[in-house]
């Protein structure tokens, strides 16, 4: 534990010293239109923001893909067969998941649904249909917060209300857990396995919670980015500020062009659960973008 704030200490003292020199090198080419002492204020400020800039990018990069052996956190499937998987998150809703749904059955398609817990007891119907038409279950917290920010009761809270409420409506037990925007920390790794969860993120993020894809982005975007052993990454609900609200028309109308397009380009659309039987967790980590 010492050792870990030691090194954290160590990489904040670098980037500060990287933010002040950063900043002198700026000040100086600026000198001859602001003067020395407006330059040692500009130094002063400019410092600041270039270190509070890499110190938060630093940070980002540790959160979103983490140092060393992460064997308990699975991206995507390492295997030539072109398999993939499709995933939901922020659900249910009465919007859009019946529509989803109803797009699976047509094609006869698996999914895996990360559902948000308070979601789950307000719309109970739509979660039990989700089971009851075979898809898989996980846990997305209850009420989507920022993981590494909460408190370790709170975080606690938020699983165990989401399963509780998964559980009620469903009758079945979510196997997997996916933080929200794919940030975690370890004590979500270590109350994930308490819970007997896996933490599944993703490979390729359709991006459809952008305002700015449309039917057509979002397809391009997924048939021409798909790779063997894909965890495929699209929503049925949330917005960018709140747990729900925003448009899933476009993710609804791409859903069964994706799935026509990927087939057609040889691929076979599994469950989550047999993908992962090929994720090799022991080894280093694939790094995917964050949402």
């Amino acid at each position: 534990m010492l050792g870990t704030l030691l090194i954290r200490l160590v990489i904040i003292g670098l980037l500060c010293g990287l933010g002040f020199s950063l900043s002198r090198l700026l000040s100086r080419g600026l000198s001859r239109f602001f003067g020395p002492r407006g330059c040692r204020w500009l130094g002063g400020v400019l410092t600041v923001v270039l270190s509070a800039g890499l110190i938060v990018s630093a940070s980002c990069f540790y959160v979103y893909y983490g140092f060393g052996y992460q064997g308990d956190i699975f991206r995507k499937a390492k295997t030539d067969r072109k398999i993939v998987a499709l995933t939901f998150d922020d659900g249910p809703s009465p919007l859009y998941t019946p529509r989803i749904l109803n797009v699976l059955a047509e094609k006869q398609v698996p999914a895996a649904f990360f559902m948000v817990g308070s979601h789950v007891d307000r719309y109970p119907d739509i979660a039990a249909r989700i089971a009851a038409e075979g898809h898989e279950l996980g846990s997305h917290t209850y009420d989507h917060v920022n993981v590494p920010t909460l408190a370790a009761a709170r975080l606690s809270a938020q699983l165990l209300k989401t399963n509780i409420a998964i559980l009620n409506a469903t009758g079945e037990y979510p196997l997997y857990v996916r933080p929200p925007r794919g940030l975690y920390d370890g004590r979500f790794r270590r109350l994930s396995d308490l819970l007997g969860h896996q933490i599944v993120l993703w490979s390729l993020s359709a991006q459809d919670w952008m305002e700015r894809m449309t039917v057509d982005r979002i397809v391009k975007r997924i048939l021409t980015r798909v790779r063997p052993g894909d965890i495929i990454l699209l929503h049925d609900s949330g917005a960018l500020l709140g747990s729900e609200g925003a448009s899933r028309e476009s993710t609804v109308e791409a859903l069964p062009l994706i799935i026509e397009g990927l087939w057609a380009s040889g691929y076979e659309i599994v469950p989550l659960g047999e993908l992962l039987t090929l994720a090799h967790p022991e080894e280093e980590p694939i790094p995917y973008m964050p949402e």
